[in-house]
């Protein structure tokens, strides 16, 4: 029985590959397959990058990496910012035909809330006090308090109310749920590939007849498949970018496209270690943020970081701290991960490079779990880390004194202050000016040291009309192909 059960899924889903056979299919290479296809548990790069091709959010980062409406048509402020009038667009369908109400919003913000459905990120949604439905196209959002980046937080997919009415909390995780997005999940094979095809009742018109994707497990091959048009686009390894210039076959069957995540790779001082005192950690600063090393490692393979606050990296123009060179040399263990060939790579560099600042560093690579295990248990002297942030100023999570990622053990009150006040400000320029203050701070404390934001890079075939306007930025809640509806097949 259970080899006819699996010849007849096999059946299904060759017979959908043969049905858009011919058509207008790109088809995308992913590392691996996704863990969830349930965008409420979506935490991972290759699952969001999926789903964001059927599900739609109230507001999303565009391909400049700035926030824009999604779903929603306008909003309003009311009583001071902390109250919201939200105006939903009304030519938004689901794939079943149902179309987008503010009983889907509301209906999708009691299930993230829900504590049994165990969304991940449900910390997220604790500065609304509220929800409440106007009509059918109004609803309103009552604030626990101001919040200057409410939109960010609410780039959650909107679910199909009809469908969530009643759930089975085991089975919830594994659903195949509809959203409003251009496409639909058509058919899952795990964990070879998955296939998405038009939403016929979404407005937005989507040039593809579907998106195939193709698991290519060896990142050796993914060059090589789009050379044999197996695939039309995939992520590549730096190594594979370094030796494009030099291999005319694949310079004629793909081009390469360029853009960061919003994040950085940072090195993280314990400040609970007497010997990292503040001429030590400037000595580091003068090295890495005012001196050419950050520079001369990356090789244009990504760019230096100036400061922490990455809205303000372009107008930070560092200057030398005033250091008191050491009088004998201080060893220190520096930590970074294992599965990292550059930051491996980086802290041998770095080591050679202070040798002749009497500071001897004592590298440890570890397995990432184990890694983070000693971050947040305070073992180790310095490390070298990374994350990637939403698109926006606000630095609390690891600079506030008990935030989750300050593993340095930073205690700063003018510091907390100025953070929270940044949140809640609402005027643009003076939020600005509370996050310059903030960065002076950091500046003279240092807990950490920003070092580089990496190049990553898309092989697309040369079938592929590649518009004007591409991704240049990805935040958290974003993909490379976020916006693929003006991608052409030659």
């Amino acid at each position: 029985m259970k080899k006819v059960l699996f010849w007849f899924y096999v059946f299904l889903f060759t017979g959908h590959l043969f049905s858009l056979e011919g058509k207008n299919i790109l088809r995308i290479g992913i590392p691996t397959f996704p863990v969830s296809l349930n965008p409420v548990y979506v935490t991972d790069e290759t699952s969001q990058a999926v789903i964001n091709k059927v599900f739609d959010s109230l507001f999303y980062f565009d391909e400049q990496g700035k926030i824009g409406n999604c779903l929603v048509e306008d909003y309003s402020y009311h009583d001071g910012g902390q109250e919201i009038m939200v105006n939903l667009k009304k030519d938004r369908f689901f794939s079943d035909g149902k179309q987008l109400t503010s009983d889907d919003v509301l209906a999708t913000f009691d299930i993230l809330r829900n504590s049994k459905i165990k969304y991940p990120y449900q910390s997220m949604l604790s500065f609304i006090h509220m929800m409440k439905k106007i009509d059918t196209f109004r609803f309103s959002i009552r604030l626990n308090h101001k919040l200057a980046i409410w939109k960010n937080q609410l780039c959650f997919k909107i679910l199909n109310s009809r469908e969530i009415q009643s759930i089975d909390l085991e089975r919830f995780k594994y659903l195949v749920l509809s959203g409003t997005g251009p496409y639909k999940i058509e058919s899952v094979r795990e964990p070879a590939r998955i296939v998405l095809i038009r939403n016929v009742y979404n407005q937005t018109r989507a040039l593809f007849t579907g998106i195939d994707y193709i698991v290519v497990t060896s990142t050796q091959m993914e060059p090589l498949k789009l050379v044999n048009h197996e695939i039309d686009i995939c992520e590549l390894q730096p190594e594979d970018v370094e030796a494009y210039g030099k291999i005319p076959e694949w310079q004629h069957h793909f081009n390469i496209l360029k853009y960061k995540k919003f994040g950085l790779t940072y090195l993280v001082f314990n400040l609970n270690n007497s010997l990292v005192d503040r001429n030590v950690r400037r000595i580091f600063y003068n090295q890495l943020v005012k001196g050419d090393f950050v520079d001369r490692f990356i090789r244009n393979r990504g760019e230096k970081i100036k400061t922490p606050f990455l809205l303000f990296n372009r107008d930070e123009q560092p200057s030398s701290l005033p250091e008191i060179p050491l009088n004998k040399p201080i060893k220190l263990k520096i930590l970074t991960n294992s599965e990292s060939k550059l930051r491996k790579e980086f802290v041998l560099f770095l080591k050679q490079a202070l040798q002749s600042k009497n500071i001897h560093l004592d590298p440890l690579f570890l397995e990432y779990q184990t890694f983070l295990g000693y971050l947040k248990k305070g073992h180790f002297d310095l490390a070298v880390s990374g994350f990637i942030l939403d698109i926006d100023y606000d630095m609390k999570d690891v600079f506030y004194h008990d935030s989750y990622f300050n593993y340095a053990g930073f205690k700063n009150r003018r510091m907390d202050e100025l953070l929270d006040r940044g949140l809640k400000e609402l005027n643009p320029l003076k939020r600005r000016q509370i996050y310059q203050q903030a960065n002076l701070i950091w500046k003279d404390q240092l807990p950490l040291i920003p070092l580089f934001n990496l190049y990553y890079h898309i092989g697309v075939s040369k079938r592929i009309t590649i518009p004007e306007r591409v991704c240049t930025l990805v935040g958290s809640t974003s993909d490379f192909l976020i916006n693929i509806q003006d991608w052409k097949v030659r």
